[in-house]
């Protein structure tokens, strides 16, 4: 996987501070919005999480102004839906 781009998200979200809001969970992950203080200015993260994991991983990062909140809305849904959708397929009968 050589052509992987491994983008570095800005800040860490602080794995004890409580994101502003919890999309659902599937596959074993929790995906949560988190509000993060950063140099240059304050951002939203939708991360996935698990107890396993020791901090939340980022998964996407945009400004946090009423923009920037609407795009975190349709994106936490978005890797919550594809988490669903792979868990089917873990789950499902063969064949069906």
């Amino acid at each position: 996987m050589a052509e992987v781009i491994h983008a570095g998200f800005g800040a860490r979200p602080n794995p004890s501070d409580p994101p502003l809001q919890v999309f659902g969970q599937a596959a074993g992950l929790e995906v949560a919005l988190r509000r993060i203080e950063a140099p240059y200015g304050d951002e939203l993260q939708v991360t996935v999480d698990a107890e396993a994991l020791s901090v939340p991983r980022v998964v996407a990062v945009v400004l946090a102004n009423a923009a920037g909140e609407d795009e975190a809305d349709r994106i936490g849904k978005a890797v919550l839906k594809a988490l669903q959708y792979a868990e089917s397929l873990t789950t499902s009968t063969p064949g069906m």
